[in-house]
């Protein structure tokens, strides 16, 4: 008899576990299927501009310059739970002021870490002679693994409060990193150690702007505030990442 007790406590102890495991993975799949998204009036601002064309592919955004065709495109991995749509305002001076083909695409699960290969589906456009290949956080980490097994593929590599956890120093890739003093999600051990794997001649800048700053979005969880308004970070980084791009060209 006690044996059959504990043969049926241990069937439903069985089936509680699954049944937690079910719920586990339902709430983890949830939590991250709710990304952070843009602020409406910066992507309606964007949206808006006559300079810039955008294109909307389900969650994929694409921004073109309206008047030219473009020789030059980047492809923008957001960060971890970041909507595509918070990188618009921040990328749109590529697209109105350099003639740059932006690519910002929806990420599986909103993780680029399970879409590190995504630039693929854009490099091989014909129209586009020169591609580059970013991201912001988690998004910039896996755009330099994306880089570092197509070096011959892109041109070079632009990181937004992200590093680089994989060597690109002997390669000729260029490489913009930025990061912001005011950012508290940054692991900065990480960054400091990503240092070494850029090429000696990498740009690296540091403005006054917290995480969520390299984009248009409030919520992540650790970051800090910051003395810059966004339109202001937004500005700092434009600057930044045209005089970068003039520079390769």
């Amino acid at each position: 008899m006690n044996g059959q007790r504990l043969r049926r406590l241990g069937r439903r102890l069985g089936a509680w576990l699954v049944a937690a495991a079910v719920v586990a993975a339902a709430a983890g799949i949830v939590f991250v299927g709710t990304p952070f998204q843009g602020f409406a009036d910066s992507v309606d601002a964007v949206e808006s501009d006559p300079g810039v064309t955008v294109t909307q592919r389900g969650d994929t955004y694409v921004l073109e310059p309206a008047s030219v065709k473009s020789a030059t495109g980047i492809v923008f991995y957001p960060g971890a739970r970041v909507h595509p749509d918070a990188y618009l305002a921040t990328l749109a001076p590529l697209a109105r002021e350099a003639n740059v083909t932006v690519v910002v695409p929806k990420m599986p699960l909103n993780l680029a870490v399970f879409g590190q290969g995504t630039a693929s589906r854009y490099v091989t456009d014909s129209d586009v002679d020169t591609w580059y290949v970013g991201g912001h956080s988690l998004g910039g980490a896996m755009a330099c693994r994306y880089a570092h097994a197509n070096p011959d593929t892109v041109e070079g590599l632009v990181l937004f409060g992200s590093y680089c956890d994989r060597d690109i120093s002997g390669t000729d890739l260029a490489v913009l990193s930025v990061t912001g003093s005011a950012d508290t999600v940054l692991n900065r051990d990480r960054y400091e150690e990503g240092l070494g794997y850029l090429p000696a001649d990498a740009t690296v800048r540091e403005f006054p702007i917290n995480h969520t700053q390299f984009g248009s979005y409030s919520g992540q969880p650790g970051d800090s505030p910051s003395a810059v308004s966004y339109d202001a970070a937004h500005e700092q980084l434009a600057d930044v990442t045209l005089a970068w791009l003039r520079g390769q060209q």
